[in-house]
C-alpha cells in the first residue's frame, strides 16, 4: 500500500493520530501490524469513486475482517480516499481511517442511510 502514496500523502489514524510522507505512513503500518493486528487479516473493498477532476477522486473503501482472529471485536472499518493522477499514475494524496462505533440512530433519515450502506 505504501509504494500507492505519494511522498507528501497526509494520513489519518484511526486513534486520532496524523502524519505525513510514505516513510511514517510504512512505519506506522509496520508497527500496528506487528502488534496490534499481528496475524489478523482482512479484505478491501471499493464502494464508490468519485471523480472530482480527470486528475482527481474521492474513494471510499470498506476493510472486513477475515478469520477469527478480529482485533478489538471489529468486523469492519473504512477509510475515505483522495487520489491524485499524475503522468498517468494514480497516487493516494489522503487517507483517513475510520472505525464506526454503536450508537442509537438520530432519526429517520439516519435510519434510510443506514439501512442503503448495509
Amino acid at each position: 500500500m505504501c509504494a500507492a502514496v505519494c511522498q507528501g500523502c497526509r494520513f489519518h489514524g484511526d486513534y486520532g493520530t496524523a502524519g505525513e510522507g510514505q516513510d511514517v505512513i510504512a512505519k506506522g503500518y509496520a508497527e500496528i501490524l506487528a502488534t496490534l493486528y499481528r496475524g489478523s487479516r482482512n479484505s478491501a473493498k471499493i464502494e464508490s469513486i468519485r471523480f472530482l477532476r480527470p486528475d482527481v477522486a474521492v474513494v471510499d473503501v470498506t476493510f472486513r475482517f477475515i478469520g477469527e482472529l478480529r482485533p478489538f471485536n471489529l468486523e469492519r472499518s473504512s477509510c475515505g480516499l483522495v487520489c491524485t493522477k499524475d503522468e498517468g499514475v494514480w497516487t493516494i494524496a489522503v487517507f483517513r481511517n475510520m472505525v464506526p462505533f454503536a450508537r442509537p440512530v438520530a432519526g429517520p433519515l439516519e435510519r434510510e442511510l443506514l439501512a442503503a450502506t448495509q
